[in-house]
C-alpha cells in the first residue's frame, strides 16, 4: 500500500477497519492512518426501497425494522427523509365529482384525537386534497378545498361546516346516506389498509403529527400514482408498493 501524503510503500501496517468495514492502514513513516479503498458508508439503497415498499404495503416501522435487522428509528429517518423529498402527488386533468370525508386517528396516545381530511376524485379514486387537523373547522375544510383541484359537483355527509365552504363555483349536495360518499369512503378505509398508524383497535398510531404527515404524503403520492396507471392500463395489475421505485 501507499501512503498519498509521504508516498512510501514500505511499512504499510493494517490498523482496524472503518464503520463500514473498510481496511485502514498506518503509515510508520509519519505515524498517519489512510483508508486506501474506503467503501460507500450506510445502508445500501435496495434496503431504503425495500422498507418504503414494505412501509406503504402495510407495515408497521417496529416490524420492518425486525425484519431488515435495523433500528426502528432508522426506518423512520428512512420513510420521513423519502416523503420531504418528493415532488406533488400526481392528480387528475379534470375533476366532474368530488367527495369530501374524514377519519379520526391519534397522536401520542388514545386520548388525543386528530382528524385527516380528504377530498377524493369519484372517478379515479384519487385523493385529489388532505390536511391533518386537531379540530374540523370550516377554515381547515375550506383549505383543502381551496388546495384541491377543482371540481363542478362537490359531495359530502351532513356535517354542518361542509354547507358553509365556497366550492370555486362547483355545486354542493348533502349525501343521503353513503350514496354519494361511497368513493371517499373507500380511499378512507384504504388509508386504514395499508397505514399501519391508522389501523382501528390498534397500538400502532403516531407519535406526532408531523410523523403522520409524512406518512400521507409518501402514501398519497404512491396511491394517485396507482390509481391514474389502472385508468392508463385497466388490463394490468398494479400495486401501491409498485411506485416506489422510480423514487429511489
Amino acid at each position: 500500500k501507499k501512503w498519498p501524503h509521504c508516498h512510501p510503500t514500505t511499512r504499510q501496517n493494517k490498523a482496524g477497519k472503518t464503520n463500514a468495514g473498510s481496511q485502514r492502514y498506518r503509515c510508520m513513516h509519519c505515524n498517519r492512518k489512510y483508508t486506501p479503498e474506503p467503501k460507500p458508508q450506510g445502508y445500501p439503497k435496495s434496503m431504503h426501497k425495500r422498507a418504503a415498499e414494505m412501509y406503504v404495503d402495510g407495515g408497521n416501522i417496529r416490524r420492518i425494522a425486525r425484519h431488515l435487522k435495523v433500528a426502528p428509528q432508522t426506518v423512520a429517518f428512512w420513510v420521513t427523509d423519502l416523503a420531504e423529498d418528493l415532488p406533488n402527488a400526481p392528480m387528475p386533468e379534470e375533476v366532474q365529482e368530488a367527495e369530501m370525508d374524514e377519519l379520526f386517528t391519534f397522536i401520542g396516545d388514545k386520548k388525543n384525537k386528530i382528524y385527516i381530511l380528504t377530498v377524493v376524485d369519484r372517478k379515479t379514486r384519487c385523493i385529489l386534497g388532505w390536511a391533518v387537523v386537531w379540530v374540523r373547522t370550516q377554515v381547515a375544510i375550506q383549505q383543502v378545498v381551496d388546495q384541491a383541484p377543482k371540481a363542478k359537483w362537490y359531495y359530502s355527509d351532513g356535517f354542518d361546516a361542509y354547507q358553509w365552504l365556497w366550492y370555486h363555483f362547483g355545486r354542493y349536495e348533502v349525501s343521503e346516506g353513503k350514496a354519494d360518499t361511497y368513493s371517499v369512503e373507500g380511499d378512507n378505509a384504504e388509508l386504514r389498509h395499508y397505514l399501519a398508524r391508522l389501523a382501528r383497535r390498534s397500538r400502532c398510531f403516531s407519535r406526532c403529527p408531523f410523523a403522520l404527515e409524512r406518512a400521507l404524503r409518501l402514501f398519497v403520492f404512491c396511491f394517485n400514482s396507482r390509481q391514474l396507471h389502472k385508468q392508463r392500463f385497466p388490463n394490468y395489475a398494479a400495486h401501491v408498493m409498485d411506485f416506489i421505485s422510480p423514487l429511489l
